[in-house]
């Protein structure tokens, strides 16, 4: 899960899931399952809390778990 360290947010490289071929786990991008800024914590309705999602490398849909709900497609590769 991202995290602020001072100076910038840091996240985390996907991870291929062996037992998931064409399948990653990705970094959601949120504060440790948490939206970022507002005037109180909030989940993150991206991930559900979890920090991580699951991408499907060739078609970019992004799901809760491999094959499981879909949240949506990433349009470009993140930077």
């Amino acid at each position: 899960m991202a995290y602020w360290d001072g100076k910038k947010i840091v996240d985390f490289e996907p991870e291929s899931i062996p037992d998931f071929p064409g399948w990653q786990l990705i970094d959601c991008g949120c504060c440790a399952g948490l939206q970022w800024g507002g005037e109180e914590p909030r989940e993150c309705k991206d991930c559900g809390g979890s920090g991580r999602l699951f991408l499907h490398v060739k078609s970019r849909v992004l799901a809760d778990y491999p094959g499981g709900p879909l949240r949506g497609r990433m349009e470009a590769e993140r930077t």
